[in-house]
């Protein structure tokens, strides 16, 4: 996984109705919207106990889901989507006041999602999988929080094993239905493309100061919602261990 082909984001939102100026695009500030949902947060420390404690590490290589547990897959309904995108637009608008009309009229027409699925598709992952969302979201915060631009494929699905035993051991996730499931995955998806759009936007203007807090930020999010320091993890072939 590469954080900087998520300029290509940036470009195709610069592409929207910017009239011949750059266009501020969505990552222009280190926005985390998944901290405005419960689930997110809630599923997030699943994983973050299983990183601290150890569990699963040993295992990570191997992919596949032990027999029994819950699948991680969701049924995506448009009008999810739509909802979901909706909410993403008013938290972006009220993170950029002064260009929020333009903010919210290239979010409804850009294919955000889309972009999320062309960039993580090299690395395996795929769009109706709770699992595949959270793990983009978890491997490129990891990233920006310590300057890696890239991760291999084998890393990736190390990191996809962990998220997938974390959720399919989870009686919180085997409640959630197919709306809940996506509105999560959806959330971790805009987040990735905001926050990666952000980090690499900053790296390619060659602005290390901005590149700098959004690494920081990374760090931070991480630090107080999950108590776990991503620049103490290493990412591996086993996944992220401490």
């Amino acid at each position: 996984m590469r954080y900087r082909l998520a300029a290509m984001c940036v470009a195709m939102l610069a592409a929207g109705p910017a009239q011949g100026q750059d266009f501020p695009a969505i990552g222009s500030q280190y926005i985390d919207f998944g901290a405005s949902m419960a689930s997110v947060g809630q599923m997030n420390n699943v994983l973050g106990s299983t990183v601290r404690s150890g569990g699963g590490d040993r295992r990570a290589a191997t992919p596949t889901r032990p027999t029994g547990a819950t699948s991680t897959r969701y049924r995506g309904s448009p009008a999810i989507s739509a909802q979901v995108r909706a909410k993403f637009a008013d938290f972006v608008a009220r993170a950029d006041p002064a260009n929020a009309e333009q903010l919210r009229k290239v979010i409804q027409q850009q294919d955000l999602l889309g972009m999320w699925e062309k960039h993580v598709a090299v690395d395996g992952l795929r769009r109706g999988d709770v699992a595949d969302a959270m793990t983009s979201y978890w491997v490129q915060n990891w990233q920006i929080a310590n300057k890696v631009p890239f991760a291999s494929r084998a890393q990736v699905q190390a990191v996809r094993g962990q998220v997938a035993r974390a959720l399919g051991e989870s009686p919180a996730f085997a409640k959630m239905g197919d709306a809940e499931r996506q509105a999560m995955a959806e959330t971790f998806m805009l987040n990735f493309v905001a926050q990666g759009s952000a980090y690499s936007d900053a790296v390619t203007r060659r602005d290390a100061a901005a590149a700098a807090r959004f690494s920081d930020a990374a760090t931070a999010r991480f630090r107080t919602d999950m108590n776990l320091d991503l620049r103490r993890l290493k990412l591996t072939e086993a996944g992220l261990v401490g």
